[in-house]
């Protein structure tokens, strides 16, 4: 019992010597609600984590993830990347260390339907920090919502039966 719990940290200890990044797929996102919220605490160096999601219908989304530091921890992204059937998409950094934030623009990106890859890649620090953040989308309707379409109608209607009445 002894071997095997000081064999994982020299195991980990020669790993990260070696420079080896250590990749998680974290899963998928639900986004049925229209956001979801995810958070991860990377082991200690170099790390890409990434999260999925499907969209069935053109949304527009937006996103961002702050570092979560305490002490002598910290943990640096070198970048976080959206990709997917629509352009690739860079987040920015909108506040440095020792609490980073990055986001995508405040006005949000336009995505078609079809599988995303959210992907975080950066450092974790030997006091081991953690990561949060939010996704949501909204759906864009090429086509008015019935309701919308209704109203529309009802307003023509009305200028319609005016100017006619005025004719007369």
């Amino acid at each position: 019992m002894t071997l095997k719990r000081s064999l994982i940290p020299t195991s980990l200890a020669l790993a990260l010597a070696c420079g080896e990044v250590l990749a998680a797929n974290l899963g998928a996102l639900d986004l049925s609600s229209g956001s979801a919220g995810f958070s991860n605490t990377p082991i200690a160096g170099s790390f890409v984590d990434t999260l999925t999601f499907t969209l069935t219908v053109p949304s527009l989304a937006n996103g961002s993830v702050t570092t979560v530091v305490n002490g002598n921890q910290d943990l640096d992204f070198a970048s976080v990347a959206l990709s997917g059937p629509s352009d690739p998409f860079a987040f920015s950094m909108l506040l440095g260390d020792p609490v980073e934030v990055w986001a995508l623009p405040g006005s949000g990106v336009s995505l078609g339907a079809g599988l995303y890859t959210l992907t975080f890649n950066g450092s974790n620090s030997a006091g081991v920090a953690s990561y949060g953040g939010n996704f949501a989308v909204m759906s864009i309707s090429p086509v008015p919502e019935p309701t919308s379409f209704a109203l529309m109608l009802a307003g023509a209607s009305v200028v319609l039966f005016l100017a006619r009445r005025r004719r007369s």
